[in-house]
């Protein structure tokens, strides 16, 4: 039987996988997050999606497009 180790949970993490979060700390914590998701995306969005489209081209299989990574998988 394997040993289980000791897993730190951070205090966020914590207060959000029980139900001792009041539904106001849910709402302020819930925009807080969307204005660092907004500003992250003004600052890094385009490289990100660059990256996307990017992959994207890399595994398209141009001879059978609906098989998204040349593996014979469909999507």
């Amino acid at each position: 039987m394997k040993k289980r180790k000791h897993q730190s949970i951070c205090p966020l993490c914590a207060c959000t996988q029980t139900s001792t979060l009041s539904t106001e700390a849910a709402v302020q914590i819930h925009e807080f997050l969307e204005v660092i998701a907004e500003n992250f995306m003004a600052i890094h969005g385009s490289a990100i999606y660059r990256h996307y489209a990017k992959r994207a081209k890399r595994i398209i299989n141009v001879h059978e497009p609906w098989k998204g990574d040349c593996t014979d998988e469909s999507f």
